[in-house]
C-alpha cells in the first residue's frame, strides 16, 4: 500500500471511531443533538454539509473557470441570506421539528405524506455517494459498485449508533480538514507557478463572466438554489441550534466560509486547467477528474510528497463524507420518524429512524448506480421536488392558507415529472422549447397556490 492510501484508511478509521463514540439513547439527543448546537458547531456542520459537490465543482471550474462561481456559489449565498433574513423568523421551533411536521400541522395527512416522499428523494445522498465512489475507485482501484457499497456502509455505520450528534462531531473534524487541504494546495500553487500572469494563458472564457455558460444557464441555477428553502438539513440545523439568533448568525458567517472555500476550490481548478490542458477532452467526457489528476501530476514531478497528496485527497473525502452522513441521516429521519408519525401516529423515533437510514442507504446505492453523474441526480430530483414543496412551504411560513393543498402540491410535481419524462424519452433530452422541467412545475405551483389561497390568518 502507498503512503496516501494508508493515510486515507487512517482517516476512515478516525471518523468511524469518533462517530461510534457518540452513543445516544434519547430522542432529543439522537435526532437533534439535544438542541444545544453552539455557534462554532452550527457553522462547521452547515458549511461542511452544504459543500458535498466538490467533484462537480472541480470539473466545472476546470471547464468554465471563474463562471463556476455564478452557478455553484452566488445563487446559494443569496438563498441562504434570504433564509436567514426573511424566513427564519417565521419558523415555529416550539411545535414543528421538521418540514413534514409543518405540512401535517397546517395542511393535514395527505399533503404531509407527499412532502415526506419528496423530501426523502431530495435528501437522498445518492449524488454524493456517486462522487465518493468515483474517488474510492480512483484511489483504491476498485469497481464503482464496490465503492458505492463501501461509502454507504461507512456513512451508515456511525449514524445508526450516534445519530445527529455523531454527524455533528465528525463534521467538526471534516470542516477543519477541508479548509486545511484546499488552503494549502491553493497557496502552494500560487507560490510555485505564479498568480494572474500564469493563469492569463488560459482562454478568456475561463477568466470572464459568464464565460461559456451563458446567462440562461446561470439564471437556471438561481432557481435550483431555491432547494435551500426546502432542504431538511438546513431546517434540522436551525431547529437544533441553541436559539434562533445562533442560527441566524451561523448562516451569515457560513456564507463567508462558503465564499472563501469557493475561491480556494475554483483557484485550484484554474491551475489544473493551466497545468494540464491536455486532459480537457477526458474531463469534458467525465473520464478524468482535474483535482485528482493534478495531485498525481504533482507527485510524479516530485513537487508533492505522498503525505501532502494524501492530506489533500482526505480533504476532498471530508467534504463528500460530511454531506453523505448528513443527507443519509436526514432522509432516514424523514422516512423513519416523520412518515411513521404521520401514517401510523407511532413516535418510536430512534428505532424507525435507524430503519429509515438503512432504507435510504440502499435506495441511494441503487439510484447512484443508474445515473451517470451527480449533477444529473441533482437536476432530476430537484426538478420535480422543488415545484411540489417550495411555494406551499412558503405559504406556511407566511401564514397563508390553501384550500386544496394536496392538489396544489401534486399537480406541479406531476407536470414537472411528465415534462422531464417527455424530454428524455421522446425528445432525446431536448425539452420542449428548451425549457427545463422545473419552470413549468414552478409556474403551475404559483398559479394553483394563488388560486387556492385563503386570507392571511
Amino acid at each position: 500500500m502507498t503512503i496516501d492510501q494508508i493515510l486515507i484508511i487512517a482517516y476512515f478509521a478516525i471518523i468511524l471511531a469518533v462517530g461510534f463514540y457518540q452513543k445516544q439513547s434519547t430522542n432529543i439527543n439522537f435526532l437533534y443533538s439535544g438542541r444545544r448546537l453552539t455557534l462554532p458547531a452550527f457553522i462547521a456542520t452547515l458549511v461542511s454539509t452544504w459543500y458535498g459537490g466538490i467533484l462537480a465543482l472541480g470539473r466545472e471550474s476546470y471547464i468554465s473557470g471563474i463562471s463556476t462561481w455564478l452557478i455553484f456559489g452566488l445563487p446559494y449565498y443569496i438563498a441562504a441570506f434570504i433564509y436567514a433574513r426573511y424566513i427564519l423568523k417565521h419558523i415555529n421551533l416550539s411545535k414543528e421539528d421538521s418540514i413534514p411536521s409543518k405540512f401535517y400541522r397546517h395542511y393535514g395527512k395527505y399533503p404531509a405524506l407527499l412532502a415526506v416522499l419528496l423530501i426523502f428523494l431530495l435528501a437522498s445522498p445518492a449524488p454524493y455517494l456517486k462522487m465518493l465512489a468515483v474517488m474510492l475507485g480512483h484511489i483504491l482501484d476498485i469497481e464503482t459498485a464496490s465503492a458505492l457499497v463501501i461509502g454507504a456502509v461507512c456513512s451508515i455505520a456511525y449514524t445508526l449508533r450516534g445519530g445527529f450528534k455523531a454527524v455533528i462531531k465528525t463534521d467538526l473534524i471534516q470542516f477543519i480538514l477541508m479548509f486545511s487541504g484546499f488552503g494549502y494546495m491553493a497557496i502552494y500553487l500560487c507560490f510555485e507557478y505564479g498568480t494572474y500572469e500564469y493563469l492569463s494563458s488560459l482562454e478568456n472564457s475561463k477568466l470572464s463572466f459568464p464565460g461559456t455558460l451563458g446567462w440562461t444557464t446561470v439564471f437556471t441555477w438561481f432557481f435550483i438554489a431555491l432547494i435551500t428553502f426546502v432542504d431538511p438539513n438546513f431546517y434540522q440545523r436551525v431547529y437544533s441550534a441553541k436559539n434562533k439568533n445562533t442560527a441566524k448568525q451561523g448562516i451569515y458567517i457560513s456564507i463567508g466560509f462558503w465564499f472563501l472555500f469557493d475561491v480556494l476550490a475554483i483557484t485550484i481548478g484554474l491551475y489544473a486547467a493551466a497545468i494540464l490542458p491536455e486532459i480537457t477532452n477526458k474531463v469534458d467526457n467525465g473520464i478524468l477528474h482535474p483535482y485528482l489528476e493534478l495531485v498525481e501530476h504533482l507527485v510524479e514531478n516530485k513537487a508533492f510528497s505522498p503525505i501532502i497528496a494524501g492530506i489533500f485527497i482526505i480533504s476532498m473525502l471530508s467534504i463528500i463524507m460530511s454531506t453523505i452522513d448528513s443527507f443519509i441521516f436526514a432522509s432516514g429521519f424523514t422516512i423513519g420518524k416523520d412518515f411513521m408519525k404521520i401514517f401510523k401516529n407511532d413516535d418510536n423515533s430512534i428505532s424507525y429512524t435507524r430503519l429509515g437510514i438503512i432504507v435510504s442507504g440502499l435506495f441511494s446505492i441503487i439510484l447512484a448506480h443508474f445515473f451517470k453523474s451527480a449533477i444529473d441526480i441533482w437536476f432530476t430530483i430537484g426538478s420535480f421536488a422543488v415545484p411540489g414543496l417550495l411555494i406551499p412551504l412558503l405559504f406556511i411560513y407566511f401564514n397563508i392558507n390553501l384550500k386544496y393543498p394536496f392538489s396544489s402540491m401534486a399537480i406541479p410535481t406531476l407536470i414537472a415529472l411528465l415534462w422531464f419524462i417527455y424530454g428524455v424519452n421522446i425528445c432525446n433530452g431536448n425539452y420542449p422549447y428548451g425549457i427545463q422541467p422545473m419552470y413549468p412545475g414552478i409556474i403551475a405551483s404559483a398559479t394553483l397556490c394563488y388560486l387556492n389561497k385563503e386570507a392571511i390568518s
